[in-house]
């Protein structure tokens, strides 16, 4: 809901209240209702403000206790937070608004970090006590509020956004060591960044810094496995699943100001819609991307099912010189390199919406909860894993589809552990070897940690091991696109499918559960996809996707940066000067299909180099 901001300078050194709104207001998008600081000697705290729950100025940012002795600015919401208020009020604790902000303070002042387990929402905040001098720093369980943070001689600094620590002082610069995943993965995964000093939170963590600017302990207060483990059998899994899973909306509707929709016309974002609908909420709207002409075009969906629950629906299209300017817009709005690519509509498209409401749900985390993408049916069935086997010993020009050719590339690595790390990837390492990159580092730390994890969890389970995995970092690029092209307009966007009751009694169950026959997601198909009308039930999943590789050759701004990005300076850093960027344009031109994964990294990647650091 919020944008947060501040710094800890070391040797008490005073600061600065300009340096300290120049990193607020470098965010107002994010908060453009109200704006607050808070500075302490050497110790400065920011805040902006977008009015979900209590309107009033006295839920304003950042909040104090009655004592004076601790302050707090939090991005985010507690859907639960009315359920404290009885034991809030036993202990003394007087009320002055009806803020979600309010009950997080008396929380942590009376149970400090112990009550985190006890939130249902996504979070991030900072918590002063000043008598002690210490800081916490906080992140939700699934990374869906995003904090970042970087620590110099000069002293700590944090915010929602990259953008933020650079008026504090922190230049600037691309870290060419992470080009390697960056290319190969799309994302940067972890605690790392794109950029040089710029360090990611990770989801489920705390950081609590003490006098002197020193952390003092970095901490996971959520993990998955160990939660899952632990978890209560689930006597009826598919009672459960529904009963909670309504409960989610429920939860998230709670708003003092409207509440749209997300609608793709896909079996998550009409579950959603479904539940709305029957949960009895009135005045609904959705909200959909519209591709007239494209076989993927799922808009005459998303319109009849808003028709049958008495929906309004809203549907664009966003094309030509309107869709550059989106697409320069959300690479400033975003700061990091795109991954999904379909950022730029959905800015678009939340941007509209933002003329009726404030807060949207979106259908997020379903696919990877419960093996919802094609590319899960590889793992879902030992034995068709098996027989893919044999792709290999088939010539590619025998292979009609392209799905049956990027999958003989996929298996080419013959390693499974591999495969399941590379499970998302457009690029594989065939297309290393022809660009002349086999030396790039295609085994980040962090992702080999979390399948080593996710193999300790789910032993023997390839399927239950490469949905672990993807929780930490798929889902994580997706909760940050998701959280930029809202937040980028002005609005806050909710995942019912992340409540963590969901998230965390799906992963106790038995694999049986999980089966990918199908559209795959059994336990959604099986309960509220059941309820949903015959034309969504029997459709195929399709996914959002854009004509990406038409827009390139045909739209007069993106074919001109085509022509000449050769000339990037992205393409003088590290191995990329030995990338024959003219070559593989040249090759794109004859071949689009064949050629566009490699051509979309490298195309993005420099309209993104060219946007966030030439214009």
């Amino acid at each position: 809901m919020c944008g947060i901001t501040g710094f800890w300078n070391k040797n008490r050194k005073p600061a600065s209240p300009l340096v300290l709104r120049a990193m607020r207001d470098s965010m107002i998008h994010r908060g453009p209702d109200a704006g607050g600081e808070l500075i302490l000697e050497d110790l400065a705290l920011a805040h902006r403000r977008l009015s979900i729950l209590d309107l009033s100025e006295g839920a304003n940012q950042p909040f104090h206790s009655p004592c004076g002795r601790f302050h707090l600015v939090f991005n985010g919401e507690i859907f639960n937070y009315q359920e404290f208020y009885p034991e809030l009020k036993q202990k003394g604790f007087e009320f002055h608004t009806t803020s979600d902000t309010e009950v997080l303070l008396y929380l942590l002042m009376s149970y400090d970090l112990g009550v985190l387990n006890r939130l249902n929402g996504f979070f991030a905040f900072a918590f002063w006590d000043n008598q002690e001098r210490k800081l916490v720093l906080v992140k939700d369980r699934y990374g869906v509020k995003p904090l970042y943070w970087t620590e110099t001689e000069e002293g700590l600094a944090f915010g929602s956004e990259p953008k933020s620590l650079f008026p504090w002082g922190l230049e600037k610069t691309m870290d060419e060591t992470q080009l390697d995943e960056l290319f190969f993965y799309r994302h940067v995964s972890g605690p790392n960044t794109i950029f040089r000093g710029v360090k990611r939170f990770l989801p489920g963590y705390y950081q609590v810094w003490k006098d002197g600017v020193i952390l003092e302990r970095e901490e996971r207060w959520y993990h998955l496995g160990e939660e899952s483990a632990k978890h209560s059998e689930i006597a009826d899994p598919k009672k459960w699943y529904e009963e909670t899973f309504l409960d989610s909306v429920r939860l998230r509707m709670i708003s003092d100001v409207p509440v749209g929709t997300m609608l793709s016309g896909g079996l998550d974002s009409s579950s959603i819609l479904y539940a709305q609908h029957h949960l009895g909420y009135k005045d609904l709207s959705s909200w959909n991307l519209k591709f007239p002409g494209f076989e993927k075009d799922e808009s005459s969906l998303a319109m009849r099912l808003s028709e049958l629950y008495g929906v309004e629906y809203n549907g664009y299209e966003f094309v030509g010189e309107k869709l550059a300017d989106l697409l320069t817009e959300i690479i400033l709005v975003s700061d990091e390199p795109l991954m999904h690519f379909t950022d730029s509509v959905l800015l678009g498209l939340s941007k509209q919406a933002k003329e009726k409401v404030t807060v949207l749900l979106t259908g997020e985390g379903a696919d990877e909860l419960m093996a919802g993408y094609v590319r899960h049916k590889v793992f879902g069935d030992p034995a068709r894993y098996r027989f893919l086997q044999f792709l290999k010993y088939i010539p590619e020009k025998y292979l009609g589809q392209e799905r049956l050719k990027k999958m003989k590339r996929y298996l080419s690595s013959g390693n499974p552990d591999f495969q399941l790390m590379t499970n998302a990837n457009e690029l594989y390492l065939g297309d290393l070897e022809k660009l002349g990159l086999e030396f790039i580092n295609v085994l980040p730390e962090y992702r080999i940690q979390l399948l080593e994890e996710a193999k300790k969890y789910y032993p023997g389970d390839r399927l239950r091991q490469l949905l672990y995995l993807e929780m930490h970092t798929h889902l994580c690029s997706l909760n940050d696109k998701n959280d930029r092209t809202t937040m980028g307009a002005s609005i806050e966007c909710r995942e019912p499918f992340l409540d963590y009751r969901l998230v965390t009694g799906l992963f106790s169950l038995d694999t049986k559960y999980f089966s990918t026959s199908g559209k795959g997601k059994w336990m959604s198909m099986n309960t509220i996809g059941k309820k949903l009308p015959d034309f969504i039930q029997n459709h195929e999943k399709v996914g959002l996707a854009i004509p990406w590789a038409k827009y390139m050759l045909e739209n007069p701004i993106f074919r001109d940066h085509l022509e000449h990005m050769e000339y990037s300076p992205m393409f003088k850093s590290g191995w990329m000067t030995y990338l024959k960027v003219k070559d593989l344009v040249s090759d794109f031109k004859k071949d689009p299909i064949k050629n566009y994964p490699i051509m979309r990294s490298l195309f993005f990647n420099s309209y993104w180099y060219k946007t966030q650091f030439e214009d």
